[in-house]
């Protein structure tokens, strides 16, 4: 059975875990270290900063007590963190995170644009989800992605 709930200080340190076993997704170079930069903003002390901040709103799925996905939104209007350990991804997971934040931002505001820099790795994930490219792909030292949005209303 998996659960989705609220991210607490105490997961911060599962989430840094989770994210970093997925940064060669996000990275230039799949094979080499992510750059420290880009590093440090997933540590746990920063993931426990951004849960504690009240701009930031987290969500995470739960299998059997084990933390299996997280997904982090700023000022309900850009979605910084989609990530599915390796193991349970195909599995709706990503989804059920999506519909739960989109959820709770849309019980706040009626219609709200999110984006998100997607990585080139799930592209297709986003667009599944409805997102869709605004941009061109950006290679920089800590990150490629695609800019890509969403707009999102009440039914």
């Amino acid at each position: 059975m998996i659960a989705v709930r609220p991210a607490a200080a105490a997961d911060a340190g599962g989430i840094s875990e989770l994210i970093h076993s997925l940064l060669h997704h996000r990275t230039p170079l799949p094979t080499g270290p992510a750059p420290d930069e880009f590093v440090a903003l997933v540590a746990p002390r920063a993931i426990e900063g951004y849960i504690r901040d009240s701009n930031y709103s987290y969500l995470v799925a739960v299998c059997r007590e084990r933390l299996i996905g997280v997904i982090g939104m700023r000022d309900n209007r850009h979605l910084v963190h989609l990530f599915v350990a390796e193991p349970y991804q195909g599995r709706g997971i990503a989804r059920a995170l999506w519909q739960r934040a989109r959820s709770e931002v849309l019980a706040l505001e009626a219609e709200v644009e999110i984006s998100v820099r997607s990585s080139i790795y799930a592209i297709k994930i986003y667009e599944r989800l409805g997102f869709a490219a605004c941009g061109p792909r950006v290679d920089d030292v800590a990150v490629s992605y695609v800019p890509m949005r969403q707009m999102i209303r009440r039914a």
